[in-house]
């Protein structure tokens, strides 16, 4: 990932899915990562970009 393209299967695994996930699960697992982790929180601005770009790579892919 660094310097790279996040795959599929990295982001199922920062967001603990499994390839069968739909929207719903993502968007449920995105929001329970996010909020234990945002920077707003004493969380990583690294781990929440990691978290966010799993997101939209999961959802942006079929």
């Amino acid at each position: 990932m660094p310097g790279g393209t996040m795959s599929r299967a990295q982001a199922l695994e920062i967001l603990g899915l499994d390839a069968s996930a739909d929207e719903r699960s993502i968007r449920e697992a995105h929001r329970r990562l996010i909020l234990a982790n945002h920077p707003d929180r004493g969380g990583s601005t690294f781990l929440a970009a990691q978290i966010n770009q799993a997101k939209e790579v999961l959802l942006s892919t079929p």
